[in-house]
């Protein structure tokens, strides 16, 4: 399961829930802002598993931000991750690290469900 708490304590990030459009882009100005991030920087995408994916700068990146900013999802990211246009996804920048995660839906229910309390209101075992 990612780890949502990757961020190191004390530094700043930006969190944000955006949609993936029908090219598979995602338009988030607060997340790129918070970065540095401005259009044509290029970058890199890592898999840290099944629904959740690392994005950063990498000077021969294959892949570019939009001239809007807009962050693509290359094809066959998508389809490893089974994001597909109109998907929400969660946007986890660190900007100490200069790194954006990029969360599922399936993957903020798997952590969301980790730390559910039982239906009674005790502890958990």
């Amino acid at each position: 399961m990612p780890d949502l708490a990757a961020v190191p304590n004390g530094s700043s990030a930006v969190y944000r829930i955006a949609a993936v459009d029908e090219r598979g882009r995602i338009a988030e100005r607060a997340v790129i802002q918070a970065l540095g991030w401005s259009a044509g920087q290029r970058v890199r995408f890592d898999l840290l598993s099944a629904t959740a994916l690392v994005v950063r700068p990498e000077t021969a990146g294959l892949f570019g931000l939009t001239r809007r900013g807009h962050i693509p999802l290359p094809v066959p990211v998508r389809r490893w991750c089974g994001v597909q246009a109109g998907d929400r996804v969660l946007l986890a920048a660190s900007v100490q690290r200069g790194l954006l995660a990029v969360y599922t839906m399936a993957a903020l229910e798997s952590m969301i469900n980790e730390f559910r309390l039982p239906a009674d209101g005790g502890e958990r075992s």
